[in-house]
């Protein structure tokens, strides 16, 4: 009734790209997947309305009991923030969740509940954005420079919004208000590294871009639930440090995270030093390659615009129609196995596809601020005109009067 309400609109870009792609077909007998083009963050009690208008309206959702239905929540908890959401949640067991949230069980400090089924659901990445993000030394435009810092974090520590204590003694925070975000886990980090040598860990920093740009390694801690570091600092080309347990990454297992990061198990917080320590400069280097190739699958430059002088081919929406393709094809195959019963989603994951797009296909850059064109690998989206929906069918198809003629390179 009012799609204002909808703050994040990634469900509306997901739908056009679609449409625009090529993906979509007019005979439902011959679709493989189907799309409730809505985000169940906000719709609370209208998300029954919504589910009861598609059972009505679309015969496929009884046909199947609503599997191979894709159903999106931006929410902070995935498909488990508040008790109507869960009934929607309890009642789709055979549809595909898309969320940002990869809790695979409750947590067992914090009262989050765990509605993440690996193998059905997808985790995928959320469209977190910071300005200047073209300046990432990923861009072939802009110089790497000496990657200086050891580990890095910057911003919120404290569940009270308050900054910790400067001298990192236990408890950091001043108060008791809501001493579990992050699991914790934001804190036991900060009280136990931010004042080793190498380590920059700060609540808020002027050179934000530049300190991700010069760190090798940079905290990803979830907060009231989901992170977004995890996404952004690997933009940078930092190898992600996720620290809260049982809490699956953005296309996670589909992906070998343990190739591009190093995830901390809660317990080791106080050893992190140590374990950052062991890794050898070479085996650095092969993982900031790696990272290099992931950063594209955690971003939708098809939808939003390049950073990396890239095409779009592996960006977040191409990954998602990856692993639904290979579940199609390999329906026993277990997220975790793809890479060895798919030699496409092999090379898929790894950026090393071996055809090559037409010529005359080029991916706008992201970009609000005209002064970064300087270093965009091609011309800027014009992204100011059309508002947080973006594009019509996405970056990928500006300038086209009928997203039917949008470029499809790769379809």
């Amino acid at each position: 009734r009012n799609i204002e309400k909808f703050d994040r609109p990634l469900y509306a870009h997901i739908w056009k790209r679609i449409i625009s792609s090529g993906h979509r077909v007019l005979d439902p007998e011959l679709a493989d997947y189907f799309y409730i083009p809505t985000d169940f963050r906000y719709l609370f009690s209208d998300a029954t309305r919504v589910l009861q208008y598609v059972s009505q309206t679309w015969p496929m959702w009884n046909k199947t009991e609503g599997a191979r239905h894709l159903l999106l929540s931006t929410s902070d908890l995935g498909g488990c923030e508040g008790a109507e959401l869960m009934r929607i949640r309890n009642a789709t067991s055979k549809s595909i969740w898309l969320t940002a949230w990869g809790l695979t069980q409750k947590h067992p400090k914090v009262w989050w509940k765990g509605c993440h089924r690996p193998g059905l659901d997808i985790v995928i990445p959320i469209p977190a954005q910071t300005p200047n993000m073209l300046r990432t030394p990923l861009n072939p435009k802009v110089e790497q420079p000496p990657r200086d810092i050891q580990f890095y974090f910057s911003g919120k520590i404290c569940g009270d919004n308050l900054d910790p204590s400067p001298n990192s003694t236990w408890p950091v925070c001043k108060t008791k208000t809501n001493p579990l975000y992050s699991a914790g886990m934001r804190q036991l980090v900060y009280h136990h590294h931010a004042l080793r040598e190498g380590y920059k860990i700060v609540t808020r920093s002027e050179t934000y871009i530049d300190d991700m740009a010069r760190s090798r390694f940079c905290l990803a801690p979830t907060g009231g639930g989901h992170g977004k570091r995890q996404v952004l600092v690997a933009r940078f080309g930092c190898i992600p440090v996720p620290i809260t347990d049982f809490v699956l990454q953005p296309f996670e297992p589909e992906l070998e995270w343990r190739s591009f990061s190093v995830t901390v198990a809660e317990s080791d917080v106080p050893v992190m030093h140590d374990i950052l320590a062991r890794i050898s400069d070479e085996k650095l280097k092969g993982m900031q390659a790696a990272v290099a190739c992931a950063s594209k699958h955690l971003w939708w430059s098809s939808m939003w615009g390049g950073i990396f002088g890239d095409d779009g081919r592996y960006d977040a929406f191409a990954t998602v129609m990856e692993i639904l393709r290979v579940r199609l094809e390999h329906p026993n195959a277990q997220p975790s196995e793809y890479a060895k019963v798919d030699e496409r989603w092999a090379k898929f994951a790894t950026c090393q596809l071996e055809d090559k797009p037409p010529r005359d296909v080029q991916l706008c850059s992201y970009g609000y601020d005209e002064s970064l064109q300087q270093v965009a690998p091609t011309k800027l989206c014009g992204l100011r005109g059309w508002g947080k929906y973006g594009i019509p069918g996405g970056a990928i198809c500006e300038g086209m009067e009928n997203l039917a003629k949008c470029p499809r390179p790769w379809s």
